[in-house]
């Protein structure tokens, strides 16, 4: 009888047979036995295709496979218990990062394996997938590699879950601290959306390009190339297919730029490259072309966003545990404010109430929650706060943290 990896006794019978013909090999050492071919690949895959192995069935314990490539995609473990019908392992896969060699490891048993990768859009230039069987030990991550949340290995570094999301070691999580106020709160006015434009948040239904507009006349001194403030601005928006997106926007002197980009909503907005000022010197207002309708502010001098507004990527899901409000009448004398979430969702159509409150400055200003079960946004949720007062003049703040995840 062979030895097995760890020193135990092993019986080989069925090796590498696809088409379950037992074979017996005696006295060898079993560390690890490659596919015989029908799992492995090196021929790149072009934009959106599929690598799907064939089915192998052997006796030994363990599968593991091995893949390093350019480009995204996602790898799934198919078992079969009679090589005709196949469920995956994980149901949404592992997620393969580009130029990341990586291995996951499945326990099999006397089960068909075959493996499956789905190549995301644009093409690869290399792909080396291997896949062995075995009996093999969890892995360890190195100290200094970025942990995905589908990682199969042992960390072995001490570490802070959400210090390693803000460190960028935790990939496909994204954490987000959010803040908006407005400083002019009226009575009148009923709902007013907490960010400090002048108009009330409306969810884009279809995506747009954008309307940027500045005080950038031309040799001008405010904003806008060749001026003290604002030169060019990063823009963290949802695209056209509801996905989180990044994009550089420089401005021009004219005082209105439309984006290059189409999208259907915007996280945040950054000043990302200034004149001696530093930050922007006016307002700068974003607007959807066509419909006009305000999409995000960057108030004078504050250099980024300030709205109480998130939009989750169309695959994504987010886990809000934490809010902060504070309500103020800078002039004097008390105001009551009425202070609501709303998610807006865009596949639906809808929009629910999902938080309130009264602040009564006479009593109270802060309410702050951390949510013990914490709070769910779903793919393509928009949660937005408004404030509503009693009294003119009324100021509110309003903070929340996220984490948003991307479902695999």
């Amino acid at each position: 009888m062979p030895v097995g990896v760890s020193g135990e006794l092993l019986d080989t019978t069925l090796i590498n047979q696809k088409d379950g013909t037992p074979t017996h090999r005696e006295n060898i050492l079993i560390t690890g036995v490659a596919s015989d071919g029908s799992n492995t690949s090196t021929t790149a895959l072009g934009s959106g295709e599929t690598f799907t192995g064939e089915g192998e069935l052997n006796d030994l314990p363990d599968v593991m496979v091995s893949c390093q490539t350019d480009n995204s995609g996602t790898l799934y473990f198919d078992f079969s218990v009679d090589g005709t019908n196949w469920t995956r392992f994980p149901v949404n896969g592992f997620k393969i990062t580009a130029g990341i060699h990586e291995f996951h490891t499945a326990v099999k048993g006397p089960r068909y394996f075959r493996v499956e990768l789905v190549n995301d859009t644009g093409a690869q230039s290399y792909l080396r997938l291997y896949t062995y069987y075995g009996a093999f030990r969890q892995g360890n991550s190195p100290l200094n590699q970025s942990v995905s949340l589908d990682t199969d290995a042992a960390h072995v570094r001490p570490s802070d879950f959400q210090d390693e999301i803000r460190l960028g070691r935790r990939s496909g999580v994204t954490g987000w601290n959010k803040f908006g106020f407005k400083s002019s709160l009226t009575a009148s006015s009923g709902e007013q959306m907490v960010w400090p434009a002048s108009g009330n948040f409306t969810p884009m239904t279809s995506a747009s390009t954008f309307d940027i507009a500045y005080d950038g006349t031309a040799g001008g001194t405010t904003d806008g190339a060749g001026t003290t403030g604002a030169l060019a601005m990063t823009i963290y928006y949802i695209d056209s297919s509801g996905l989180p997106a990044v994009a550089l926007h420089t401005l021009g002197t004219d005082g209105t730029d439309t984006t290059s980009f189409s999208g259907l909503g915007i996280n945040r907005i950054a000043v990302s490259s200034t004149g001696t000022n530093d930050t922007n010197v006016s307002d700068i207002t974003v607007t959807a072309t066509g419909a006009g309708t305000t999409q995000a502010i960057v108030p004078a001098g504050t250099g980024v966003t300030q709205q109480a507004l998130f939009f989750t990527g169309s695959n994504h899901t987010a886990v809000a545990p934490f809010l902060w409000v504070n309500v103020g009448k800078p002039g004097g004398g008390n105001a009551k404010v009425t202070v609501k979430g709303y998610v807006y969702n865009r596949g639906v159509d809808s929009r629910f109430e999902v938080f309130r409150a009264l602040v009564d400055t006479a009593s109270e200003t802060t309410v702050s929650i951390n949510e013990p079960v914490k709070f769910q946004l779903n793919a393509t949720d928009v949660l937005y706060f408004v404030a509503d007062t009693d009294t003119n003049a009324a100021s509110i703040n309003v903070r929340f943290s996220l984490n948003e995840y991307q479902l695999f």
